[in-house]
């Protein structure tokens, strides 16, 4: 016989987030997986906590519709249906816990009016609200959301999409209270350009698919006829039109468009801060506004993208338009920026013996040995982590810098100890145009008459991002003008970088052979323009 996990009597004196957990390790178990429905499917869908499982449950769901069609579970169903339900919900909730830095908290019905009584709404009576994820501010139903993709023959989107679109919601929803303004208005980007729905409504969804909003330099007249149509038919006053959460986060989400043009099309980074964040830098006090809720630092310097939006939407009269705002501002970052340039494996068939070969390989040995403390044997358990900065100088002897990057960039800087090249490595955030991760800061010096002054980038995904440990294309640029001259020179050698990181993991076991395994730079491209290159 077949318990019904859903319905166990056994277990009430659990908690339900015991029980959730539970049916997790049950299914784990080979003996017990004839208790649920479709387990050889579940099988080849690999529940390992990845986005890309959820991915793999997406075809699972296209092909059980195609071969059984639609499945509508009740609560009287069959036990193993039941379970499978429980199981794949489980899930659901795990990876949404995890991936929003929330503690997997479930609640019973009853469980939920005891421990948060000012959510005492009256739930349907369906079972599928009888097990409640809580996450920070907001209760989601897993059983209800799976039971949909059992049920109906069509749904708005794929699993994962729902699933990430939950997440970046939370990013969003999260940003202003957690002090990351960038994750929020990058978040908005993607929730926009996916045609997800915010949780409080998206407005003008349907003007934005239509705008062709391509993060091209055009696409900034196709962004002033977007706004002109809300100036002419939807915008009665300001006051009234923000009034609306909603169109709120739909003007970040223009301010978010026009800052990630520019940034893009000027090659350079890009981050968003909030009032407080813009005082503390600028040393004099931006008073919170729409027109300062939310600013660009692009290069160096602060932008009021969300002030130009804002002007545009309720001044009496348009003054400038968005493209000739952003060509002034690129003009100008254009003459003063460094270039950045992305690196490729080189096909140079003479790179083994140019002049760079010696510190480009030490560098890229250096990369491999510290992404062994990021995602080797031990992967990171804590967000906060981070990494001793670390130099290589030639020999095997790899220096950590326990007090932080500035006393080793010091001694790359005066090299007392008179190396032919060092390189140094150390955690830091790249700030691109289209999103802020976590990133290795690489900093290359060979001495001598090929003196060269170079600072590589590597940015990845960390474990805690929902989509999962990805380490993403490097990107350089040139410390001064001598190095900045040898730059197509370094470019045609980069291969040495490459073998560099080969050279370390080639004696490891396959298990820890991270670049190996998580190097994915076709996976997440940069954006056209973004580099020299």
């Amino acid at each position: 016989m077949i318990t019904n996990y859903l319905k166990n009597e056994s277990a009430a004196h659990t908690s339900a987030t015991q029980r959730m957990q539970d049916i997790r390790q049950r299914f784990k178990n080979a003996d017990h997986q004839y208790e649920f429905y479709i387990a050889n499917a579940f099988n080849t869908v690999n529940f390992d906590q990845s986005f890309e499982s959820f991915q793999r449950l997406d075809q699972l769901f296209t092909a059980f519709k195609n071969q059984i069609g639609v499945l509508d579970i009740r609560h009287d169903a069959d036990p193993s249906q039941s379970n499978s339900l429980m199981l794949i919900a489980s899930h659901l909730g795990q990876f949404l816990a995890e991936r929003t830095s929330t503690p997997e908290q479930w609640f019973s019905r009853e469980e939920l009016k005891q421990n948060l009584p000012q959510n005492n709404v009256s739930l349907p009576e369906s079972f599928l609200y009888d097990y409640a994820l809580v996450l920070t501010n907001k209760i989601v139903f897993p059983l209800l959301v799976t039971h949909q993709y059992f049920k109906q023959a069509d749904n708005a989107q794929p699993f994962s999409q729902h699933i990430e679109s939950e997440i970046l919601n939370h990013l969003i929803m999260s940003g202003e209270e957690k002090n990351k303004i960038a994750e929020e208005m990058h978040a908005l980007q993607n929730m926009y350009q996916k045609n997800y729905t915010l949780n409080c409504g998206s407005a003008f969804l349907k003007l934005v698919e239509i705008s062709n909003l391509d993060y091209s330099l055009q696409s900034l007249d196709r962004l002033d006829e977007l706004m002109r149509e809300l100036r002419q038919n939807y915008i009665a006053s300001a006051e009234k039109f923000l009034s609306d959460q909603s169109n709120f986060y739909f003007v970040l989400f223009l301010s978010g468009y026009l800052g990630r043009v520019i940034a893009q099309h000027a090659g350079t980074s890009l981050r968003w801060l909030n009032p407080q964040q813009v005082s503390q830098m600028i040393g004099s006090e931006i008073a919170p506004q729409l027109q300062t809720c939310r600013v660009a630092q692009i290069h160096n310097q602060v932008f009021f993208t969300t002030g130009h939006i804002a002007d545009f939407l309720f001044a009496p009269v348009i003054q400038t338009s968005s493209l000739q705002y952003a060509k002034q501002i690129i003009n100008d970052i254009l003459k003063v920026r460094t270039p950045l340039y992305l690196a490729h494996p080189s096909k140079s068939s003479t790179y083994q013996t140019s002049v760079f070969h010696d510190v480009l390989h030490q560098a890229g040995f250096l990369l491999g040995y510290v992404f062994q403390f990021i995602h080797g044997v031990m992967p990171r358990h804590d967000p906060n982590a981070s990494m001793d900065p670390t130099s290589f100088p030639p020999g095997n002897t790899f220096i950590k810098h326990m007090d932080g990057p500035d006393a080793g960039l010091k001694q790359l800087e005066l090299n007392p100890q008179d190396y032919p090249y060092n390189v140094m490595a150390y955690e830091m955030y790249a700030c691109l145009p289209h999103l802020r991760t976590d990133a290795i800061s690489l900093h290359i010096r060979q001495y001598g008459e090929h003196a060269i002054n170079l600072h590589v980038v590597v940015p990845y995904f960390p474990v805690f991002d929902y989509r999962g440990f990805q380490i993403l294309q490097p990107y350089l640029s040139a410390c001064d003008s001598k190095t900045e001259q040898e730059m197509p020179l370094i470019l045609e050698n980069m291969q040495a970088f490459f073998d560099g990181i080969h050279t370390f993991e080639m004696p490891l076991p396959t298990e820890r052979k991270v670049w190996a395994a998580h190097y994915k730079p076709a996976s997440h491209p940069y954006p056209q323009n973004f580099s020299q290159n």
